[in-house]
């Protein structure tokens, strides 16, 4: 992943501490978008704001049907005007699609004028309102089909956007993260993972894992719905639990369920404190999973 210039990282801290709307006084009608508040209100911070809008939808819309209308009225700003799109002025929406929970979102040649900390707010408003529908846990920007040349990450979580303080950051590290190539073969994707308070390399890792690859390229082995429970390293053994839930819902086919393992397990070994891995389930220890013996990933590979 390109790092940004540390004069970038300094201004969009400051510029993109996002502001939570304020309680209000009865239940909140319609859905949380974010927009820009003008810069003289913003005062260097809390420029991103949310604020609820009623979006005139059916009661059986679908999560598409739905992601399309919140970036349709992202488009035109806040409907009290207070608030401006964070998007230049006749952008359009050329497509949008859900895959394995990304929106993958489609926008007109407008949006391509966008560049550095102009283009980080865009892409994080966009990402705040969209990954607060059930759904969408990741989104993805493009202009005419193709990347943003100036985009630092090609796949935004919500996670990449709520921070508005570098010092919740305890440290950061690299890790490999293993996801199935177009031709069905493991394949490492190299990431930095910031840690914060209360929270392990471990779990981290298996979270970021779960939530799916940056690169496009690359798919994640795990299906749809497969969850951990908790993830712990005690003495160079990491322990992962997996819900019932989420063993049954292993593919039948053997090739696949050892790609799911090995993702797992070579991913967790990018981590140089992890030598074991002990998989459980409703408190006891899995001699398999699936069909696939866990002995086969129970030690750090030689080499």
């Amino acid at each position: 992943m390109r790092r940004w210039g540390a004069a970038l990282l300094a201004a969009l801290l400051a510029l993109t501490a996002c502001a939570a709307p304020e309680e209000p006084a009865e239940e909140p009608v319609g859905l949380l978008l974010y927009y820009l508040a003008p810069e003289e209100e913003a005062r260097g911070g809390d420029r991103i704001r949310g604020v609820y809008e009623p979006l005139d939808l059916p009661e059986d819309a679908g999560t598409a049907e739905t992601a399309r209308a919140v970036v349709e009225r992202l488009l035109l700003g806040s409907s009290d005007g207070t608030l401006s799109s964070p998007l230049p002025g006749g952008t359009e929406l050329l497509g949008l699609e859900i895959r394995d929970r990304r929106a993958c979102v489609d926008l007109s040649s407008s949006a391509g004028q966008l560049s550095g900390v102009e283009l980080a707010m865009a892409d994080y408003c966009v990402t705040l309102s969209l990954t607060g529908l059930e759904g969408i846990g990741s989104v993805s920007v493009t202009v005419q089909g193709r990347s943003i040349g100036q985009q630092p990450k090609q796949v935004f979580y919500e996670r990449d956007v709520l921070l508005s303080d570098m010092d919740d950051v305890l440290q950061t590290v690299e890790v490999t993260l293993y996801f199935l190539n177009g031709e069905g073969a493991l394949t490492g994707e190299r990431r930095t993972l910031s840690l914060y308070e209360g929270q392990t390399l471990a779990e981290s890792l298996v979270a970021a894992l779960l939530e799916g690859p940056e690169n496009r390229e690359l798919r994640r082995a795990a299906p749809d719905g497969f969850a951990v429970n908790y993830v712990r390293v005690d003495s160079g053994t990491c322990y992962v639990s997996l819900p019932a839930a989420s063993l049954a819902l292993l593919p039948e086919d053997e090739g696949a369920q050892r790609a799911i393992l090995w993702s797992l397990a070579e991913s967790l070994y990018s981590i140089e404190s992890v030598e074991e891995l002990r998989l459980l389930a409703d408190g006891e220890e899995l001699s398999f999973f699936g069909s696939i013996p866990v002995e086969s990933v129970a030690a750090r590979p030689k080499g």
